[in-house]
């Protein structure tokens, strides 16, 4: 298990897959508010609304900007 406080850092500006089936959108920008060893915890800029993601439960959701 990858210790997510190395691979991720708060500020960090990030593209969140949006998998609702009726969504425009299929991604949101988020920002990293906190980080923790086992879990990240993001900030959905739009809607202004804190996610949790894990490693084996939905971190597969999250793409650093960079990479857009």
């Amino acid at each position: 298990m990858a210790n997510l406080a190395h691979l991720f850092h708060v500020g960090q500006k990030l593209k969140i897959r949006n998998d609702d089936f009726d969504s425009l959108q299929k991604f949101d920008n988020g920002i990293v508010k906190e980080t923790y060893e086992d879990h990240i915890i993001v900030t959905e800029t739009k809607t202004n609304t804190d996610g949790w993601y894990e490693e084996g439960l939905n971190i597969d959701m999250l793409y650093p900007e960079y990479n857009f």
